[in-house]
């Protein structure tokens, strides 16, 4: 699909350099809250790094209460203030609005016995869980 000039790297991205004011684009789809919370500002402080004069970054995640609070194991939900405190100190936020994620029902091995997850499925049977989309630039 004309991507001829597209390379893939494996770093670890709490610690990502080499590619300093290199990309116009940065999307983040599901990172953000997969990052144990301790290396939410390493990941931030990389990707500004990263980040042209003026880049854009788009960023996916869950809020809080997409998963029940007595699962074990489970992403790092934020709300809108904990994701704007985080993200605003490397880039301008532009907009925070809610949003949903849909996948597949995953399993959860950890689920007490009793609990139900909360379910909501869309058209195609997909689960729809809450989510934050944020909008920001890199400020000049």
């Amino acid at each position: 699909r004309g991507l001829s000039t597209a390379t893939f790297v494996c770093a670890d991205i709490t610690s990502f350099t080499g590619y300093d004011g290199r990309f116009a684009t940065i999307i983040d789809s599901t990172l953000f809250h997969s990052l144990p919370v301790e290396g939410r500002d390493g990941y931030l402080r990389s990707i500004h790094r990263a980040a042209a004069p003026g880049a854009r970054y788009y960023a996916l995640v869950f809020a809080k209460g997409a998963f029940p609070a007595e699962l074990e194991t489970k992403p790092n939900e934020v709300d809108e203030d904990e994701l704007r405190s985080a993200v605003s100190k490397y880039f301008a936020i532009d907009e925070i609005r809610p949003a949903t994620i849909h996948s597949h029902r995953p399993e959860f091995p950890d689920v007490p016995a009793g609990m139900t997850m909360p379910i909501d499925l869309d058209e195609k049977g997909r689960l729809r869980m809450p989510a934050y989309l944020l909008s920001a630039h890199k400020a000049d």
